[in-house]
């Protein structure tokens, strides 16, 4: 109970830290990742969580794990990122 945030409902624990992080690494990993979208939404998701439990964010970068999974999905399908807006499109290999 220490983990649910009386005023808003919201749960604090560190298993919901790594449910979040999951998701929006899985996210960048499907589709990339633009400066225009998930670049700033992961950042406000990410300080949320510093805000509340800086502990769980110290040393962990969700957008690189997320490009990481990306360039390492997109290799896997054998071509290159079709996204003209997404941040790692220059440096993933061609297929």
């Amino acid at each position: 109970m220490e983990d649910i945030d009386p005023a808003s409902g919201y749960n604090h624990s560190r298993s919901a830290y790594e449910a979040a992080r999951a998701s929006w690494v899985d996210l960048v990993r499907q589709h990339g990742a633009s400066e225009f979208h998930e670049v700033r939404d992961i950042e406000w998701a990410r300080a949320l969580w510093a805000e509340k439990r800086p502990q769980f964010v110290e040393g962990d970068d969700w957008l690189s794990a997320g490009l990481d999974a990306h360039r390492e999905f997109i290799t896997s399908l054998g071509r290159p990122c079709g996204r003209s807006t997404c941040i790692a499109h220059d440096t993933l290999p061609e297929a």
